[in-house]
C-alpha cells in the first residue's frame, strides 16, 4: 500500500474529523463518503420515478399569504 500526503484547511479537516467513526482511519472515512457516489443525472432519473409528494392545499395557502419576515422593516428615509 503506498502513502499519500494531502493537506487540508481547519475546516475541512473538522468536518472529516467529524465524519470518522471510532477505530477508523481517514482513510476509512474518504473510501466510505465516496463509495456510493452517484451521477448527478441519476438522481434526476430518481426524482422522476419517485416525485416527491406534495400537499396541493398547503402549497396555495402559502403561495396566496407567504410568510413574512419577524424583523421589523427597515425606514429607507436618509
Amino acid at each position: 500500500m503506498s502513502w499519500k500526503t494531502v493537506t487540508l484547511d481547519s475546516e475541512a479537516y473538522r468536518m472529516l474529523k467529524q465524519a470518522k467513526r471510532p477505530r477508523e482511519s481517514f482513510g476509512d472515512v474518504v473510501r466510505r463518503t465516496f463509495e456510493h457516489e452517484k451521477d448527478p443525472a441519476d438522481y434526476l432519473e430518481e426524482l422522476a420515478a419517485n416525485p416527491p409528494k406534495v400537499d396541493v392545499v398547503t402549497l396555495r395557502r402559502r403561495q396566496l399569504a407567504p410568510r413574512r419576515s419577524p424583523r421589523p422593516k427597515r425606514d429607507h428615509a436618509v
